[in-house]
């Protein structure tokens, strides 16, 4: 199995190979090569998948609930 390093821009765990030590305010941390190639497309772009990413996550998050709504009622009654 791959050693596995954590990736503080997007959260996720990577492969090593997939990894650089990006430098920080706050010292050297582990950066994915997608996150740091990310970084460097046009702003209009980043801001396209940011407003796309937080309707995904809305509408996650809306269905979270429909799921969990019924079994409170349940339970409260």
């Amino acid at each position: 199995m791959p050693e596995m390093l954590f990736c503080y821009c997007c959260r996720v765990h990577h492969p090593r190979e997939q990894m650089r030590l990006f430098q920080t305010r706050h010292g050297p941390r582990w950066r994915c090569l997608r996150s740091i190639a990310d970084a460097r497309r046009p702003r209009d772009e980043r801001d396209a998948f940011g407003r796309q990413q937080s309707t995904t996550n809305r509408e996650q998050a809306r269905l979270d609930a429909e799921r969990v709504i019924p079994w409170r009622s349940l339970a409260q009654g």
